[in-house]
């Protein structure tokens, strides 16, 4: 065991643990390390990595704190294993592979090699359960899929994103602005922060106030990740229910895309211009993102 972490520390102090050991090879190259230790190296070498791992080992915390688990001594592997799994509901292949990855160095660099060893053991079968990469398909009927979730507050999740484009990580970031009628949803994917103008969608504009309002009173007794999670499901059932096709909650994002397009061409846009417009809505660096959703 590492000095300075004990195997009955808290997990919150694990974390921290972790993040200051693992950030030691930030400006190192593997390459070094390799030679150094003759080895496949224990750090991170990269912030964007640093800061994706230690977020995914932070959500993770913040589930088997929900599970009754504060220590690290009382992490079972099969926590870790139910953690993952609950992720496949929505996660890709790529993106559960990838989660896998942190918590195995996670637990490498905490001192519990039994369950990285166990991560490794079932890596494969693992990161197969996620999503098959595809495109996201609109919803023919979104406003009925909403209709058919059970929760109040995955009715609200789902009109968030369909009003906005919302990614479903934005969702809890979003901001309204009442005297520029405008949204924020700060640090979105890639850190960048999104701005929408709604002063040419007042009765949407207030909607979206309406239900910042209420998912903030939903957050007082629920945490986001356990709603999070719950949304997924209810989602998958409700789309089933409706007779449409499942792609994710993305397909709200590519409804708000495909109204906003056509909203746009109908106060005189080119299309080029109403795509340029939805690119910086929707949070893409480039026009043939916003085409690409167009035509989901």
């Amino acid at each position: 065991m590492e000095l300075g972490i004990k195997r009955n520390s808290g997990l919150t102090y694990a974390l921290k643990y972790a993040a200051k050991v693992l950030k030691q090879g930030i400006g190192i190259s593997k390459h070094e390390v390799y030679k150094r230790l003759g080895g496949k190296s224990p750090l991170i070498h990269s912030y964007s990595t640093f800061n994706r791992y230690m977020g995914i080992a932070k959500e993770f915390v913040n589930w088997a704190k929900e599970q009754g688990v504060n220590r690290l001594d009382r992490v079972q592997y099969e926590h870790v294993r139910d953690f993952l799994l609950s992720k496949s509901e929505y996660c890709s292949m790529r993106t559960l592979k990838v989660n896998a990855s942190a918590l195995r160095k996670f637990f490498e660099t905490v001192g519990r090699e039994d369950i990285a060893e166990r991560i490794g053991e079932d890596y494969q079968e693992i990161y197969s359960k996620g999503r098959a990469p595809g495109r996201a398909l609109a919803f023919a009927h979104p406003e009925r899929v909403i209709s058919l979730l059970k929760e109040n507050v995955h009715k609200v999740i789902a009109e968030f994103q369909l009003l906005t484009g919302a990614r479903i990580g934005d969702v809890k970031k979003i901001q309204v602005f009442p005297e520029e009628r405008k949204v924020v949803i700060t640090k979105s994917k890639g850190g960048r922060t999104r701005e929408i103008d709604y002063s040419d969608r007042p009765e949407k504009f207030e909607k979206i106030k309406e239900l910042v309002g209420e998912l903030r009173e939903y957050l007082k007794g629920s945490s986001w990740s356990s709603i999070r999670e719950s949304y997924y499901r209810d989602l998958r059932q409700a789309v089933y229910r409706s007779g449409e096709i499942y792609t994710g909650s993305h397909a709200f994002r590519v409804n708000y895309v495909k109204e906003r397009l056509k909203e746009l061409r109908e106060r005189g846009y080119s299309e080029k211009e109403a795509l340029q417009i939805i690119e910086y809505e929707i949070g893409h660096s480039r026009i043939e993102m916003s085409a690409y959703y167009s035509r989901g």
